[in-house]
């Protein structure tokens, strides 16, 4: 039986390519108490999702494969719709749009690579409230 003051750890989806990455942001999260999953592309992401659905997916939008607009418009088609979090980094596609591009999907926030972790937890507290 959990103590009273416990709350059960929230569920977070980490999508990118970029493995050290991933793994480096999921440690911050880890270390904040959060459950974090781990995929490197859109089609694992919808996957885990769909076996153990999440509170909150943060995603990278340069991803190559099943891109990460159509990941996203997947995963807010859902029965119960996923918040997310957007990140770029300098790629095929300017930052800037990318990022319009995902507060107009519906966004909760987005960040610009690379961000400090402070500005992650901040922007991931902010999401689950």
């Amino acid at each position: 039986m959990l103590p009273l003051s416990s709350k059960p750890s929230r569920h977070i989806l980490l999508v990118d390519d970029d493995a050290v990455l991933r793994n480096l942001l999921g440690l911050i999260l880890t270390k904040e108490g959060y459950t974090v999953s781990h995929a490197s592309n859109g089609q694992q992401a919808i996957s885990l999702h769909r076996s153990r659905p999440c509170d909150l997916f943060i995603t990278e939008l340069t991803l190559g494969g099943r891109g990460s607009f159509e990941t996203i418009m997947e995963l807010r088609r859902q029965p119960a719709p996923v918040k997310f979090i957007a990140t770029a980094r300098r790629g095929w596609m300017p930052p800037d749009f990318c990022l319009r591009m995902a507060r107009h999907l519906g966004a909760h926030d987005v960040l610009a690579k690379p961000f400090p972790a402070e500005e992650l937890i901040a922007v991931v507290r902010r999401a689950l409230q």
